[in-house]
């Protein structure tokens, strides 16, 4: 367990979450399936650099349609090609590998604490979350909101995603009452702190680095609570907010 200063948490009323990476294992969930996916391997680099662009762009209209321009550029195939490749690939044959993808251990009972506590839930993730969670059991929780950072044009760490789910949770005028818990510091904990929301970071070791929050940060902000394993946030939690 990492120690930073106990934040306060008196006046919590909701907690959001990132899906990917956070929810699940990546490298455990992509690895067994490399035989399968690795064709798509240069396809799936092109996607991860449109997004890094796009993210530059600011809210868009179309946001799938922007996507599939930038991949064409990359790749060299016309519009209606990479269209139809995102299409089969992410949204539609990548989602139905979660079928057989397990939850990290003490994700369900952390959610289903928050929930018995009072604390109302919500979803902010970047890439399309709903398969994702039917599969993985997730959809039985009773979510307030569910935001796709692509249906509202602009990927974590804008602050787009973020006020979208305030609002669905009417806290927009209090942030500080809403924690985020993500994988990526620099989507998830720079984005949602951006907001004036409460951060929980999962630091895995497979994102190590010398410094937590990655030493070429200039200005780093430290998350609200660090924790490697999703019952040591359980017993943070517990501490902190007196959850019983």
């Amino acid at each position: 367990m990492i120690s930073v200063n106990k934040p306060d948490l008196s006046d919590l009323e909701a907690i959001t979450f990132d899906v990917d990476a956070n929810l699940y294992n990546y490298p455990r969930m992509m690895i067994p399936r490399l035989h399968r996916w690795g064709i798509y391997l240069p396809f799936l680099m092109q996607l991860t650099k449109a997004r890094q662009l796009i993210r530059k762009e600011g809210q868009l209209e179309d946001f799938r349609k922007r996507q599939a321009e930038i991949i064409s550029e990359l790749s060299g195939k016309d519009f209606e090609t990479s269209f139809k490749l995102v299409e089969k690939v992410l949204y539609n044959g990548w989602n139905v590998d979660f079928k057989t993808v397990k939850p990290y251990p003490g994700t369900k009972e952390f959610i289903q604490k928050t929930v018995e506590n009072g604390i109302k839930i919500a979803v902010v993730t970047d890439y399309p979350p709903y398969k994702k969670l039917e599969y993985m059991g997730f959809m039985d929780y009773p979510w307030a909101a569910i935001i796709e950072a692509e249906e509202v044009g602009e990927l974590k760490p804008s602050k787009t995603p973020f006020i979208a789910a305030l609002k669905a949770l009417d806290l927009e005028d209090a942030p500080e009452r809403v924690m985020h818990i993500g994988d990526s510091y620099n989507y998830d904990v720079k984005g949602a702190k951006a907001v004036g929301m409460k951060t929980a970071w999962l630091r895995r070791k497979w994102r190590f680095s010398k410094m937590p929050w990655g030493e070429e940060d200039k200005n780093p902000i430290t998350p609200d609570i660090i924790f490697k394993h999703w019952p040591e946030l359980t017993e943070q939690m517990t501490e902190i907010c007196g959850w019983k």
